[in-house]
C-alpha cells in the first residue's frame, strides 16, 4: 500500500499545483498548535476519542471548545432553518453570491456536534468564498444508530438541491463528517439523485469493520485510538452490519463518485483510510486530488488560517470549488 501511495502521490496533481508529499516536517506554527492541542486533550479541555469515551462528556467538551471559534466576522449571518426533517443553519455573507452552495457536515465521532457548534467553521468557509454554507444537526449515537445520520444527511442534501435548482452543491467535512460526505454522495449515486459537484472529505473514516490495518499510525495519534473507533462502531451499528457499504465505504468500489479533494495527517490513525480511498478513486478513474501532511493531527483541516498547513488546505479547497463551478 505504501509503495502504491508514494507512486500515486507523485502523479496526482491539484488545481493549484502538485499535491505530492513535499514537506518532511510540520511548520513551527503547526508544531505549536499541535502541542497545545495535545496538552488540552491531556488536561480534558479538548476531547480524546478513546474506548472509554462518554458521548455526553464528549459533546460537552467539544461544544465548549467550538464555542470559542470566532463568528463575529463583519457581514456574517447564521439563520436557523429546517433542512429536510432536521434543524440547521443557513450561513452567508453580506454581498455574497450563490454561484456555489457549500454544505459543511461536522465531525465528532458521530457522537457530538450540531449546526450551532459548526458555525465557526461555516464562518470560515462563507467569509473566504462568499458562498452560502449549510450546516445541520444530524442524529447522533448512542441515541440514534445507523442509518439515522446517513439518512439525515442525504435527506438534507436533497432538500438543499431543491432550494437551489441548477446550482452546484459541494460537500465538505472532517472525520465523521467526512464519512458522511462520502456516504451522501454514494446515496445520491445509488438513488439517481443529482450528484454533488465535488466532495472534500478531510481525514475520513471509511472502515468500521476492522479490515484496515492501522497499526503503522497507531502510536503517533494522540486524538483517535483503535479502542475509540471500536467503541464508536459498537454504538453505531450491530456486528453483522459492519460490512454494509454505507457503514464502511471501504466495501464500495467508489464507481461514479464526484471529483474529490482529500487532506490528512500522514501519521494519524485514520491515515490509511484516506490512502485506500485514493487508491479506489484512481482505480475507477475518478478525479482525486490529495495531500498528506506531516506531524499535524487528526482532522486539522478546518483550522482555516490558524496554521500554514490548514491555510494551504483552505486555499486548495477554494481553488477546487471554483474550478468545478466552471465545469458545471
Amino acid at each position: 500500500m505504501r509503495k502504491f501511495f508514494v507512486a500515486a502521490a507523485a502523479l496526482a496533481m491539484s488545481v493549484v499545483g502538485a499535491m505530492a508529499q513535499s514537506q518532511l516536517k510540520a511548520s513551527p506554527v503547526m508544531e505549536q498548535v499541535r502541542g497545545t492541542v495535545k496538552m488540552q486533550i491531556d488536561q480534558g479541555i479538548m476531547p480524546k476519542f478513546s474506548g472509554d469515551t462518554d458521548p455526553m462528556e464528549l459533546r460537552r467538551i467539544t461544544e465548549r471548545a467550538q464555542a470559542g471559534m470566532p463568528t463575529n466576522i463583519p457581514g456574517f449571518h447564521a439563520d436557523p432553518i429546517k433542512i429536510g426533517d432536521i434543524d440547521g443553519e443557513y450561513c452567508y455573507m453580506d454581498g455574497g453570491n450563490d454561484e456555489a452552495i457549500l454544505v459543511y457536515i461536522h465531525g465528532g465521532g458521530l457522537m457530538c456536534g450540531n449546526a450551532a457548534s459548526s458555525r465557526g467553521y461555516a464562518a470560515i468557509y462563507a467569509s473566504e468564498t462568499g458562498y452560502p454554507v449549510y450546516t445541520f444537526t444530524y442524529r447522533l449515537i448512542p441515541e440514534d444508530s445507523f442509518p439515522a445520520a446517513v439518512d439525515d444527511c442525504f435527506n438534507a442534501y436533497q432538500d438543499i438541491l431543491k432550494r437551489h435548482p441548477g446550482k452546484p452543491v459541494f460537500l465538505l467535512g472532517e472525520s465523521g463528517g467526512a464519512y458522511l460526505c462520502i456516504t451522501t454522495a454514494m446515496m445520491a449515486r445509488d438513488n439517481g439523485v443529482t450528484m454533488p459537484a465535488a466532495i472534500m472529505p478531510y481525514s475520513p473514516v471509511i472502515d468500521m469493520s476492522g479490515a484496515l490495518d492501522r497499526t503503522l499510525e497507531a502510536d503517533h495519534d494522540f486524538t483517535v485510538t483503535k479502542e475509540g473507533l471500536d467503541h464508536m462502531a459498537k454504538l453505531y451499528t450491530t456486528p453483522d452490519n459492519l460490512k454494509n457499504k454505507y457503514v464502511s465505504p471501504y466495501y464500495d468500489d467508489m464507481h461514479g463518485m464526484p471529483p474529490t479533494l482529500l487532506a490528512w495527517d500522514m501519521n494519524e490513525h485514520l491515515g490509511v483510510d484516506s490512502e485506500v480511498l485514493v487508491q479506489k478513486f484512481l482505480k475507477q478513474g475518478i478525479e482525486c486530488h490529495f495531500k498528506a501532511y506531516p506531524e499535524c493531527f487528526h482532522a486539522f483541516a478546518p483550522l482555516g488560517r490558524a496554521t500554514p498547513e490548514s491555510s494551504e488546505v483552505l486555499d486548495n479547497t477554494i481553488a477546487f470549488i471554483k474550478a468545478h463551478i466552471k465545469q458545471k
